[in-house]
């Protein structure tokens, strides 16, 4: 099981006031990656048809995540990242802003599965889900590495399933 020990920390990154959870150590240990992943799958009752993987670092758990239920994988990039016809949206993060976009092909009557590595406000998730249920989804679920539990991302998702990780 991953616990808050195994993420390095970076006080004022990216900017003054953040604490920066770097993910590094897990990924640099075949054992803590392959648990990561296992930690992030959803219960074994959950429908799931589909994983989106958030740019940047759920992309790097969503593909063994969807190979290990046997499902494909779509991208939310930030924009400017994907080619042809995209949904967008803007979220709100605790440091700024981001634009983000996702292909809405073969999302329509599919229950999705979101991985991202962090939960804080909420923004980016929010935004994920608005563009997942414009493309047609029929269900959207949300697992992360990590939860930051003083911040209003679980309010923020609060009509959907969510599981993390480690909570903080």
């Amino acid at each position: 099981m991953i616990t808050l020990e195994d993420f390095d920390t970076y006080p004022d990154f990216p900017i003054e006031g953040i604490l920066f959870y770097d993910i590094a150590p897990i990924l640099a240990s075949p054992e803590r990656f392959r648990e990561a992943c296992i930690d992030l799958m959803p219960p074994r009752d959950a429908q799931v048809d589909i994983v989106a993987g958030v740019d940047a670092r759920g992309f790097i758990f969503a593909p063994v995540v969807a190979q290990t239920l046997g499902v494909g994988m779509t991208m939310v990039r930030k924009k400017g990242k994907l080619p042809g016809e995209l949904l967008e949206a803007d979220a709100t993060i605790e440091y700024g802003a981001s634009e983000l976009v996702i292909n809405p092909n073969g999302i329509a009557g599919r229950h999705v599965l979101v991985i991202d590595d962090i939960l804080a406000t909420g923004g980016t998730a929010r935004a994920v889900a608005e563009m997942l249920e414009k493309a047609g989804a029929a269900s959207v679920r949300f697992s992360f590495l990590m939860e930051i539990g003083d911040l209003p991302g679980r309010e923020a998702l609060a009509s959907y399933e969510v599981a993390s990780v480690v909570v903080i």
